[in-house]
């Protein structure tokens, strides 16, 4: 696995963990949130499992309402597999578990990261629920 693989990689497992802390605290002086939007590129768009378009913004404010709303909340990743790599940019694509009050959550998502500064930058996600 290449540098640039090893990192997107990282960066999904770091996102999902940043993903879950805001999901569980409700606490407005935690930075999760500042940590977590620093790992999209500003012209981040997002299709969510439903079909919805977000952009940057519709992400943020959507992230800002979650912030402690599933407390319990528990989140996975697996089956990491790099479906290419172009110069700086990675597409990688994992399984995601999420667990809460004993029901389960699985999706396949697909994700373009720009590999070309410290942290990787999120450009593109699109998520499908699966069972």
């Amino acid at each position: 696995m290449t540098s640039l693989a090893q990192e997107a990689k990282h960066s999904v497992v770091v996102l999902h963990q940043l993903i879950e802390r805001i999901f569980n605290q409700s606490d407005s002086t935690d930075d999760s949130i500042e940590l977590f939007l620093s790992h999209f590129h500003p012209d981040f768009k997002m299709v969510t499992p439903q079909g919805k378009q977000l952009d940057f913004n519709a992400t943020e404010v959507l992230f800002r309402q979650l912030r402690g709303q599933r407390e319990g909340m528990r989140i996975a990743t697996s089956e990491h597999a790099i479906i290419s790599q172009q110069s700086k940019e990675v597409t990688i694509q994992y399984r995601e578990l999420q667990m809460m009050n004993g029901t389960n959550q699985s999706r396949i998502s697909l994700a373009v990261l720009d590999c070309s500064t410290s942290i990787p930058r999120w450009r593109y996600l699109q998520e499908t629920l699966v069972q």
